[in-house]
Parts: C-alpha cells; sequence; structure tokens
C-alpha cells in the first residue's frame, strides 16, 4: 500500500513539474499547414503547425486545464471521451487555471509538442477541443498511438445558439437519425430540432401517428438520451397550425384523418391547418405537446411550427373572426401554454410577413397584410425562426427579414437550407445583427453527398465561426475530410447497417429511367 501512495505521489510531482509549453523552434511548410486544415471542420479561428510529431500512447502525460476546477464527473467523462476516441485514456492532470477566463464561450487552446496540453474555458471547451484532435489524429503506422503535427491551435465559439432541424419521416431509419446527431455534434453544433412526422408514438393521442410507422418509444428515447450526451440539447416540434397532416403536401398523405376521419372537426377544410376556434384541437395540441415535452427531457425552447398555413382561417367558425385577432391569439395561447411547460416557444417567421410587401421581394413570406399585423401584439418572448432559401436569388447575401423581426422586439434565428452562398449569409447575418441564433433545415433533403456537404459540413463551420468563408480546396470540395468523419461516427454505433453508412442509402439506383 505504501508502494502504491509513493507511485501515485511521484505521478502528482512529475505532472507539477510540467514544463509551460514552447512553441518547436520551426513552422511546418504550407503542404503540411493546408492538409492539417484540410482535416478540420469548423476551422479553427487561429492554427499555426510546426515541424515534427507528437504520439499520443497509453503512458502519455497530457495537461488539462479549466477556469474554474472541474468535478470528479465531469473528469471522469472527459477520460471516456480519450477512451472512446483512441481507445486508451492516457495520464490526465487537470488543474485551475483563471486566465482561461478569456477564452471565449466554449473555447479552447491546444499546444502539441513534446507533451499535449488542453486549456479550456470549461468542460464544454475541453470536449470541443478533443474533437478537433480526433479530426487531426493519424493512427500510428505501428500501431502503438495516433501521431498529431506539432500545433497551436486557438478557437471559441462565435454563435452561442447553433442548431440543426431533422425531421422523422415513416422512411427515417432509428441507424439514420443517430448518425444526423452524431454528426452534428462533431461539427460543434449544440442544438438540434427533432419534428417527429406521424411516427411519434403518443400514448394520450395514438391516433396521431400512423399505426405501422410508431417509433419504438425505448429507442427513440436513447437517441433522446445520446443527444444529452454527447452535449446537443435536443428541442421537440410539433406544428399547431399548419402541416396538421405531418406529412408533405406533396404527398397528400395525412398522418391522423386517413384512418381517424372522426377528427375532421379539429382541421380546416383541407385538413392541412389546425381550427383555431376548436376548443378539441386545443385540449388535443396541448395533450401532444406535454407528453413529448417530457419525453424530450424538459429542455428550455420548444418549437410549434406554424409556417405554411396555407388554409388558415377558411372554415365557417374561423372565417367569421378577424384573421389578425385570430391569429394573434391562437399563438398567445400556445406560447403562454408552453411558458407554463418551463420552455420558450420558437416559430417559423412566414405567416407573419405580407407576400405582397415589396420589401420582402426574394424573401420567403407566406402571408397576407391582416396576417401581418399580428407581430405588433405578440409576446416578445417569442423567438421567431426565420427561413429563408434563397429561392429566387441563389446568390443573394442579404436578408431584410431578420432585422425586421428583430426591430419588433423578438429574438431571431436565422434558418437556411441548401445553399451554401444562402448558409454563410445569414451565419454572418446573425453574427453582424447580433441575432439569436442559427437553425439550419435539412428537410427531405437529407440525402446525396452536396446536399450532406450542406447540411453538416458548410453549416456547421458557418455557424461557429459566423459565416467566415468556407475552406475552398479540392479536398474539402470532394467532401474527403466528411469521408473520415463519417466512418469515425459510423465506428461511434454498434454494428451500423449499410443503408445508414455514409451520406446516402444507396450506391446505385435500379430505376430504368437512369438508363
Amino acid at each position: 500500500m505504501k508502494r502504491l501512495f509513493f507511485i501515485l505521489t511521484l505521478a502528482g510531482t512529475l505532472f507539477s513539474l510540467t514544463p509551460a509549453w514552447a512553441a518547436p523552434e520551426s513552422k511546418a511548410d504550407t503542404k503540411t499547414k493546408e492538409t492539417m486544415l484540410d482535416r478540420l471542420c469548423p476551422q479553427p479561428k487561429e492554427a499555426e503547425f510546426f515541424e515534427g510529431n507528437y504520439l499520443l500512447e497509453p503512458n502519455a502525460r497530457v495537461a488539462i486545464t479549466t477556469e474554474k476546477e472541474l468535478s470528479e464527473a465531469e473528469k471522469s467523462e472527459i477520460r471516456n471521451i480519450f477512451f472512446k476516441y483512441w481507445k486508451f485514456a492516457p495520464l490526465i492532470d487537470f488543474s485551475k487555471k483563471t486566465e482561461n477566463a478569456n477564452l471565449g464561450d466554449e473555447g479552447y487552446l491546444i499546444n502539441i509538442g513534446s507533451f499535449l496540453s488542453i486549456d479550456g474555458k470549461d468542460a464544454t471547451g475541453v470536449k470541443q477541443s478533443l474533437k478537433t484532435l480526433r479530426q487531426l489524429a493519424e493512427a500510428s503506422r505501428n500501431g502503438d498511438g495516433f501521431v498529431f503535427q506539432n500545433a497551436r491551435i486557438k478557437d471559441f465559439a462565435t454563435l452561442k445558439f447553433r442548431g440543426i432541424h431533422l425531421c422523422i419521416f415513416p422512411e427515417t431509419t432509428i441507424e439514420q437519425l443517430e448518425k444526423y446527431i452524431r454528426l452534428a455534434s462533431y461539427y460543434k453544433f449544440n442544438y438540434v430540432v427533432i419534428e417527429p412526422w406521424g411516427v411519434f408514438p403518443y400514448k394520450s393521442h395514438p391516433e396521431f401517428a400512423y399505426a405501422d410507422k410508431k417509433l419504438d418509444p425505448a429507442k427513440f428515447k436513447k437517441i433522446i438520451n445520446l443527444c444529452y450526451e454527447l452535449g446537443i440539447t435536443p428541442i421537440p416540434q410539433v406544428s399547431v397550425l399548419g402541416h396538421g397532416t405531418q406529412s408533405r403536401i406533396s404527398t397528400e398523405k395525412h398522418a391522423v384523418l386517413a384512418n381517424h376521419p372522426e377528427l375532421e372537426n379539429i382541421f380546416e377544410l383541407y385538413g392541412w391547418s389546425y381550427c383555431m376556434t376548436s376548443k378539441k384541437a386545443e385540449k388535443i395540441l396541448k395533450d401532444l405537446l406535454a407528453e413529448i415535452y417530457e419525453f424530450y427531457g424538459k429542455p428550455p425552447f420548444f418549437h410549434i411550427g406554424c409556417d405554411e398555413a396555407y388554409d388558415m382561417g377558411t372554415c365557417y367558425s374561423c372565417s367569421k373572426q378577424n384573421i389578425t385577432e385570430l391569429l394573434t391569439s391562437h399563438l398567445v395561447k400556445f406560447n403562454k401554454y408552453v411558458n407554463s411547460l418551463g420552455a420558450r416557444t420558437i416559430i417559423w417567421h412566414d405567416m407573419l410577413l405580407d407576400r405582397a410587401d415589396p420589401r420582402w421581394k426574394n424573401h420567403v413570406a407566406m402571408g397576407n397584410a391582416e396576417m401581418a399585423k399580428a407581430l405588433e401584439t405578440l409576446p416578445k418572448n417569442i423567438i421567431i425562426a426565420d427561413w429563408q432559401y434563397s429561392y429566387q436569388d441563389k446568390n443573394q447575401m442579404k436578408f431584410a427579414t431578420p432585422k425586421h423581426f428583430k426591430d419588433a422586439g423578438h429574438d431571431v434565428i436565422v434558418c437556411p437550407w441548401e445553399v451554401n452562398k444562402g448558409i454563410l449569409a445569414l451565419a454572418k447575418t446573425a453574427k453582424d445583427d447580433n441575432l439569436f441564433g442559427f437553425l439550419e433545415t435539412t428537410w427531405h433533403h437529407l440525402y446525396g453527398t452536396k446536399r450532406f456537404f450542406s447540411f453538416f459540413y458548410a453549416s456547421g463551420d458557418a455557424a461557429w465561426n459566423g459565416g467566415a468563408p468556407l475552406r475552398d480546396t479540392g479536398s474539402v470540395r470532394m467532401g474527403m475530410p466528411m469521408l473520415k468523419h463519417l466512418w469515425q461516427i459510423g465506428s461511434d454505433m454498434k454494428d451500423i447497417p449499410y443503408e445508414a453508412n455514409g451520406n446516402s442509402e444507396k450506391q446505385i439506383s435500379t430505376s430504368l429511367s437512369n438508363r
């Protein structure tokens, strides 16, 4: 026992004598630097690379500092991440360093030379640094550890709210969803809006999903728990106005009415939007919100949709009401309910803009002049998710609507889709105008190399760096870094099936039309 105590004491003494990191004398050549930077997403704010390599091996010494002393649980989690990434946990010395307060949100400083040191703002900063290190690492040719180029890397998050919106369609597998979430976390997103489309296994109203397509509640709960484990907060979405079918309008499927026509009285005539004067609809929707909010672990935000409500207010009951007052009352009512659950409300923006207003040329606007008046009296604690997709002009770099909603007193989240220029421009808008955050949307286009690259790689970099120019090299354009990142993510999953491997379900099409 005395011998063990002596060894532990000696190890502590050695760590306490760890010298301050000093940069190697010679910087690496340009080719080496560019090769290293190609591996990283998001790109770090500062990165210097030097000649020579560092070998991370089981007996390596790693020094980690944070502004405040980490809890034992946080230290254990960091050791576990080392083990998950590199199959062993090195000897880690944790200590407090008050000047780390200046590293910025989720900030970190990595120094690689004769030893590896990480200065983190907090545990989150350290964990973000480990993602960067994993992307840099090369397996040693001798199989004795992982090799890193000597470097000094300093980074922090530009935007605090960095989200991605994922739909769970009946065609989406649980393995695909897990891959999406793991990749989003790897690219340093910290929120994910998960919107089930006719698949959530509601107990309160089981008729609100396709009977044969419901998610296994135990498997889906594991996904929700995984989000928290990966440092990404899951946000539920239940649309309380448009998209009442829980299906894309072009498919004309209806998750509810196709099998339960007795519920016709809670919808507008066509079944697309919910009836805003129906007390039954209000009761059912509140039940759905409460149940899914509990299932998602009671997060700080709740998205209630409200986009593309093409037929809202058209039934014999709603059409008698003033549409401005009706829409305002509906949003106020559900915002109050969401707040009572313990969350802030997020809504889509489009019905609050008059599509005939010349100010919104080349912008997404779905409402009319009367609907747009609702913005004047909405509770200011409602967050507006402004989706601008560069539909009319794929080179559009300026967007007027985020400022419009901010000037009205609301926090604003910008929401691009699949146009890379729009992704960068909106992220830059969020940074320059000090908006609430960024939410990448994906919808039904989450397949194929180009779109996968845009949805995760380009948007992850844009959100972290506030729309700084995307790295543009042959390796990046070919998606080579994503190849590594995706097999790394796949290796984190147990027995990932073929269809969930990589960025698409299949490699070839069997359609005769493609001959």
